[in-house]
């Protein structure tokens, strides 16, 4: 059942963001466990997520208004690549940043935003450049060669709403509902070519 129908607050917080793959996810746990580059707080392998948008506290009412709100852009399924671990010491988050696909998700990130701002709905810009990252600590402090490189990939095909959910076992990210990034013509269907 939704969390938005059970909880008992009037508002949730909510981020638009790239569900990963489970194969990723694992490798990125195996990533988190094995390779002492961060000390901290690991963050839960089924929460693993790129957000694209933060919303914030958005109330209960103003959900639906979010899912009309947001057409399919005009982006090919892309490739995305985790080269590198990243340390943000403001926030002390230990993460893998994009390097390849950084430039798709700055334009999904836009289409967003264009949207949500011809529907009327604002929400408070950005303060920081956006750097596409998956954390994998909090509260954390590098320990290790934060150098080294990585290589692991994903494609993405859709993108999603999700709601940051506190229950009794701390938090958890649902998502409330996802969108194509791109959406075949006729012709391409018919003739099922792709890119």
């Amino acid at each position: 059942m939704s969390s938005i129908a059970n909880s008992v607050k009037n508002k949730a917080r909510l981020f638009f963001a790239i569900e990963l793959s489970q194969d990723l996810k694992n490798k990125l746990e195996i990533l988190q466990k094995s390779s002492p580059v961060f000390a901290g707080r690991p963050v839960k392998p089924h929460n693993f997520h790129l957000t694209l948008q933060f919303l914030g506290a958005v109330p209960h009412q103003d959900i639906h208004d979010l899912f009309d709100s947001i057409d399919t852009p005009n982006i090919k399924p892309f490739e995305l690549s985790i080269d590198r671990y990243a340390y943000y010491p403001n926030t002390e988050i230990g993460c893998v940043e994009i390097l390849e696909g950084k430039q798709h998700l700055k334009q999904l990130k836009t289409h967003i935003n264009q949207c949500l701002a011809s529907a009327g709905l604002h929400f408070s810009k950005d303060k920081h450049e956006f750097r596409p990252h998956i954390t994998l600590f909090r509260e954390s402090q590098p320990i290790g060669d934060i150098l080294q490189p990585l290589d692991l990939s994903c494609k993405v095909e859709r993108f999603c709403l999700m709601e940051s959910v506190q229950n009794e076992k701390g938090v958890y990210y649902e998502v409330l509902e996802e969108w194509p990034v791109y959406e075949p013509s006729i012709k391409e269907q018919f003739f099922g070519i792709k890119d």
